[in-house]
């Protein structure tokens, strides 16, 4: 049976809000001091590192079959190879 898993890797990051404009419009909109917007306020993002993933299969390189053909077509290869040496041998002893 096939297994699956997700994994998700982690990386934390910390700023200061980036602008005195947006700690200014922050302030504004809450009606809060901009010193306690930037003492209390959060930013969190979060997203994917990257939109790839990666699948991992195993699948089988030989069927039982396939496997005792291929052997069986390299032991017919050998077996015809040195009969025809031994053709050969005896056709070389003849002309001697």
């Amino acid at each position: 049976t096939p297994c699956a898993m997700v994994r998700y890797g982690k990386e934390l990051s910390m700023v200061k809000i980036p602008s005195k404009a947006s700690a200014k419009y922050l302030a504004k909109k809450f009606n809060k001091t901009e010193q306690y917007i930037a003492e209390n306020v959060l930013v969190l993002d979060i997203f994917f590192e990257a939109l790839n993933y990666e699948m991992i299969e195993q699948k089988k390189a030989y069927e039982v079959a396939g496997l005792l053909g291929d052997i069986g077509g390299q032991m017919g290869l050998f077996i015809g190879a040195s009969l025809l040496t031994i053709l050969e041998i005896f056709d070389y002893l003849y002309e001697v």
